[in-house]
């Protein structure tokens, strides 16, 4: 190492010697340096805007977390993290060693030009934590750490959670991948790309464009763009909680939690600290942020029972397991005494507790074997014990005799998609109140029909509930594709599944809801009315958004139309019709549709770019996609603009002012790419990152923000 080189990394070293040593501000070259070239066998982590490499400082590591998509971050929030990194000094937060904020210009090819351009480096450096990230250790209760290391673990999350808010810093992305471990198991919280620094005058946030946080740990407000608040990373604490103790993100009933760990449990303090956490974990998953505890108050409820030795003749653990084996032992008996009625009742209680932990294929296949038993211990039990209400509310403890719907749950994939991070089950009760029993009829579509609903407990937001049809319910294994694919889809362009009711004959889904109905029927239909060009040119532009972060996700529609486009009260686009019934006649080009009707699963993404062409026609000509007794759209309006070189006969008159021309000759040029049909030049077709940058580009050339 030569001299120049050394005195930079003295720089690091004395900030590492010294504990009470602040951040600086350090050059590149220094850690371009440490990173050998920001060499790939340095990598430690990568996520969708930075990646994360192992820099040697001498006999010592630091982490260095290099942004890679500057240009989609503006700089001021990058220096908001900073800001809040800065001010976050506590045992279990990551220490903050210092930053790089340089912009350079460097020579670029563009298009075989050469071009000078300014190229962003910004990093952030940090201690490194061999132990990784605690994503990495969580299993469940059998298994896996020890209590006591899980339960420091929790502490010192919360630990680390209160001084973030003491301090006014939201973190608003927390998770497990986000809590590094050092060599003692130590957690401290990382990675503040979201966070929000409020003043002493701001006590909230609020979401915009752009949803916080990742599926599965975000708060429910989040996903309705309400406010956000302290209590929002305290939904994601709970989650987390919940996770270290059993290993998944459900909120179990407290008893099962407990059993779970009786046989790894050493003595009753630890046994309390489970009931505890398993306490704490679902009061901070509570729906209504106001009956979430603080963070200070959740240390010290850990706090009374850390260090608390329960010895009053250990009667506690005893009788609570006492309780629990009761509970057992009063199912047994009530098994036992129905040896009239089947002749192993016992085996029919252990295929059930197996079913209830068995995600599998086969585990489905089998509990249709256990539904049959429940179907007919159901009346056996109601007519043999109807006198013993005590031995009945015992075994619906252990939902061992629920019947239909339990039956339903499972035909319906419900083993399959329990474990889904973010999708709320809905009971059929709960269907019937949010509907009112179905008295807001909705739509009638070809694929389902929908009814108005009120999520009561939700701050009555209003849903679309949709009963699926039977044709695509009984593909199960696709409808629970769909199911988990809309999930993962979190944009404003995309319709968000609140959840679902699986208990039913049919599954039912619960949707964001749309004021304005479809582009269809606003087009063409009953809702029918005037719609300004760039009315159009927006709905256009935020349906392209949608479709190219499906794309993004390596997802395909496969039944884009326009019937499949709902619209907001601000004639936002929100692309639905994930549970389509039938193809989509008019828009596929015949080369598609030998794919499509065939199995629609070997539905390309080109198909999707197709159907959006048709979709652009129809918002610029006002005709469906096959109009009159044979009249194709498609083929009129290529003719026409092949003979004419022009689409101008066959615009909407509504739209067509001479300044409005211009805009409808590209976006029907454009369209006419999208439907290309020689099968030797299908690949011609744009993908839709480039439609939706022509019509930003149509947007902003008619003076609007993109």
């Amino acid at each position: 190492m030569d001299l120049e080189a050394s005195g930079r990394h003295g720089v690091l070293e004395l900030i590492l010697s010294d504990e009470n040593a602040g951040p600086m501000q350090l050059p590149f070259s220094l850690l371009k340096d440490i990173t050998n070239h920001f060499s790939p066998a340095h990598e430690i982590g990568r996520g969708g805007f930075a990646v994360v490499y192992k820099g040697i400082v001498g006999k010592k590591k630091v982490a260095v977390k290099k942004l890679t998509r500057t240009h989609d971050l503006h700089e001021s929030k990058f220096q908001k993290e900073i800001e809040c990194l800065v001010k976050a000094k506590h045992e279990n937060i990551v220490r903050f060693l210092g930053y790089c904020i340089e912009t350079k210009g460097e020579i670029a090819d563009c298009g075989g030009k050469f071009v000078l351009a300014d190229v962003r480096n910004w990093l952030l450096c940090f201690e490194y934590l061999r132990k990784g990230s605690l994503d990495k250790y969580i299993t469940d209760a059998c298994s896996g750490l020890k209590w006591t290391k899980r339960f420091r673990i929790i502490k010192g999350i919360c630990e680390g959670l209160h001084y973030l808010h003491k301090n006014g810093i939201l973190h608003l992305d927390l998770k497990p991948a986000n809590i590094l471990l050092d060599g003692h198991m130590v957690p401290k919280i990382a990675d503040f790309g979201l966070s929000e620094c409020l003043d002493e005058k701001r006590t909230h946030a609020t979401t915009t464009v752009h949803m916080f946080g990742t599926p599965g740990y975000m708060a429910p407000e989040i996903l309705y763009g309400r406010k956000i608040t302290f209590a929002t990373d305290i939904y994601s604490l709970g989650v987390i909680i919940m996770e270290i103790i059993t290993g998944d993100k459900e909120c179990p009933e407290d008893e099962n939690v407990t059993s779970t760990w009786i046989s790894r449990l050493e003595g009753d303090n630890q046994l309390e600290q489970v009931r505890v956490c398993t306490k704490i974990g679902k009061e901070c998953m509570e729906v209504d942020p106001d009956k979430r505890p603080v963070a200070r108050r959740i240390i010290d409820m850990l706090g009374e029972i850390a260090s608390v030795d329960i010895t009053t003749t250990s009667s506690s653990l005893v009788g609570s397991q006492a309780s629990l084996l009761g509970k057992r032992l009063s199912l047994a008996e009530s098994l036992k005494l129905q040896e009239d009625i089947e002749e192993r009742p016992a085996e029919t209680y252990h295929v059930a507790e197996r079913l209830e932990n068995d995600h599998s294929e086969e585990g489905e296949a089998n509990a249709d074997h256990w539904s049959s038993w429940q179907e007919h211990l159901d009346c056996k039990v109601a007519s043999n014990l109807s006198s013993n209400s005590r031995v009945l509310d015992k075994l619906n403890i252990f939902n061992i005799f629920q019947g239909t719907a339990q039956r339903n749950f499972v035909r319906n994939g419900g083993l399959l998609l329990k474990n889904v991070r973010g999708l709320r089950f809905f009971t059929q009760k709960e269907i019937e109140q949010i509907t009112r029993n179905n008295s807001e009829f909705l739509a009638q579509g070809e694929s389902c029909r929908v009814y108005k609903g009120i999520l009561h407990d939700f701050y009555d937001t209003t849903v679309a509930v949709k009963f699926i049809p039977t044709r695509v319910a009984k593909n199960k294994k696709d409808f629970v594709e769909k199911v988990k694919m809309q999930t993962q889809l979190f944009h404003k362009n995309i319709v968000k599944l609140v959840g679902c009711c699986l208990e039913a004959e049919l599954p039912i889904a619960v949707n964001e809801y749309a004021a304005n109905g479809s582009l269809e029927d606003i087009l063409h239909g009953y809702r029918r009315k005037m719609l300004p060009l760039d009315l159009r040119l927006k709905i256009a532009f935020g349906s392209a958004e949608g479709l190219r972060q499906m794309h993004a996700e390596n997802m395909k529609h496969g039944y884009f139309k326009a019937e499949y486009i709902l619209l907001a009260e601000n004639f936002t686009p929100k692309i639905t019709g994930f549970f389509p019934l039938f193809g989509r006649y008019g828009y596929l080009a015949q080369t598609d549709k030998c794919l499509v009707y065939k199995d629609p699963a070997q539905s390309s993404l080109q198909n999707d770019v197709y159907s959006f062409g048709v979709v652009l026609l129809e918002l610029i000509t006002r005709k469906k996609p096959v109009y009159g007794e044979s009249g194709s759209l498609t083929i009129e309006y290529r003719r026409c603009y092949e003979m004419e070189k022009s689409g101008r006969a066959m615009f909407d008159k509504e739209i067509t002012s001479e300044d409005q021309i211009m805009v409808l000759e590209e976006i029907g040029k454009l369209a006419i790419e999208c439907l290309i049909v020689d099968r030797n030049r299908i690949e011609q077709r744009p993908d839709v990152a480039e439609v939706v940058g022509r019509l930003g580009m149509l947007r902003r050339d008619r003076g609007h923000a993109w």
